[in-house]
């Protein structure tokens, strides 16, 4: 019994031991666990600490800084016409299609004229017929033949006067008053010297409206070609080769593409800054990619009393045709430019505040400078004073400003 009770004994004291081994070990490892994440947590924080922000910078430079309008507009042209036939027939000839470049009096159509060339021939066979009977009638004479030298020395001078007067006359360049007097003085002169004697005979024997009638029917014929006003494209055509028309319908359309500009619309507030020459930047929706260059033409003197605007011309050169009437662009218009002042990109400035600041990038740390702004365009702006030790050269913060704070450590990233 004593064995018995010596060997429970035994037995409980070596589980006794086994357990307080157990708990020793146990509490060993969790303190050597505690111990590892107590480390991790200070590395990271010691990390999190050290730890620089990406920024993206650029150098602060000093520059040029041109202002500029933007303004849309829509491509017109000049010389554009809508063509229309001025005789009534069948369409002969129709030499043309849409697109093709043409040459001014180039023929465009031809309507049929052989009723036409009949009229003509049947009128030069009444105006020889009018003629041969005048000179049956009262013989031929040479009215001039009574006249002295010197009367027809005066007659050729005011006759030169008269043609001069009428070539002025028709440009513009002579009043019709003056004009007027200049021609009846020659006529007087015709009468006196009796060189109207023959016209009149002419006329009461019907050879004048011989002659008119002839006028007429060569110009009736000429009414069945068609020719180009101008050099252009054909835009549109509105009949075919074989059609019967009359006259005044519309046949085709022609632009001439050189001729091509961009009417804008500036707002009232902006025409201070626009006079005719000033250079324009043009971008087209149809051409996101290529910049064409053109100068203003001329400004509207007239207000838009609905939306306060002002039309603005440009001219653009369209040498290779590239553009069309109705195509839109962007005129960006730089009416002013600043020389030689300190400049930072517009993304650059953050607020803290009303108060405008930049971030500068010395020892890997981001310094903050309040600025005062000055003129700006949209993508920079001159500033006026820096804050501090600031000069040209120094890298300023354009992308990842926003968080920062001042003496922020940072990091410079491509």
């Amino acid at each position: 019994m004593n064995k018995i009770l010596k060997v429970i004994a035994a037995m409980i004291l070596i589980g006794g031991v086994g357990f307080l081994v157990y708990n020793m070990l146990l509490q060993k490892d969790e303190k050597d666990d505690n111990t590892e994440i107590i480390k991790e947590e200070k590395e990271k924080n010691s990390k999190k600490k050290s730890s620089s922000l990406p920024v993206k910078v650029v150098e602060l430079k000093k520059g040029n800084l041109p202002l500029r309008l933007s303004i849309s507009a829509i491509a017109d042209v000049w010389e554009k016409a809508t063509i229309k036939t001025e005789a009534t027939g069948k369409i002969k000839r129709l030499p043309i299609k849409i697109g093709d470049k043409i040459s001014k009096g180039q023929i465009l159509l031809k309507i049929d004229d052989t009723n036409k060339k009949l009229d003509v021939a049947k009128a030069k066979i009444n105006e020889k017929k009018m003629m041969a009977q005048y000179l049956v009638n009262e013989g031929f004479t040479d009215s001039d033949n009574n006249i002295s030298d010197k009367e027809k020395s005066k007659i050729k001078k005011l006759k030169s006067d008269y043609l001069k007067a009428l070539k002025d006359f028709e440009k513009g360049k002579l009043s019709e008053s003056k004009f007027e007097q200049i021609r009846d003085k020659y006529n007087e002169s015709m009468i006196n010297a009796g060189s109207f004697r023959e016209e009149i005979r002419k006329a009461n024997d019907g050879l004048s409206d011989a002659v008119f009638q002839l006028k007429q029917a060569e110009l009736e014929l000429k009414k069945t070609t068609i020719k180009a006003p101008f050099s252009g494209v054909i835009t549109d055509i509105k009949v075919s080769r074989g059609q019967r028309v009359n006259a005044g319908v519309e046949s085709l359309s022609l632009v001439n593409l050189n001729s091509l500009y961009l009417k804008g619309f500036a707002l009232e507030s902006e025409v201070k800054h626009l006079k005719k020459g000033i250079s324009v930047r043009i971008k087209f929706d149809a051409f996101p990619e290529k910049i064409f260059y053109g100068k203003i033409e001329t400004i509207s003197p007239q207000v838009d009393s609905t939306n306060k605007t002002i039309a603005v011309y440009v001219k653009v050169d369209n040498k290779d045709n590239l553009l069309y009437p109705g195509m839109r662009a962007e005129l960006d218009i730089e009416y002013k430019v600043f020389h030689d002042v300190m400049i930072v990109p517009r993304k650059a400035i953050v607020h803290r505040g009303d108060r405008p600041l930049v971030f500068i990038v010395k020892n890997k740390l981001a310094i903050w400078s309040y600025i005062e702004l000055g003129p700006k365009n949209d993508e920079e702006q001159i500033v006026k004073k820096f804050d501090g030790d600031v000069k040209v050269g120094d890298l300023i913060v354009v992308q990842g400003q926003v968080t920062l704070a001042h003496q922020s450590r940072v990091k410079i990233i491509k």
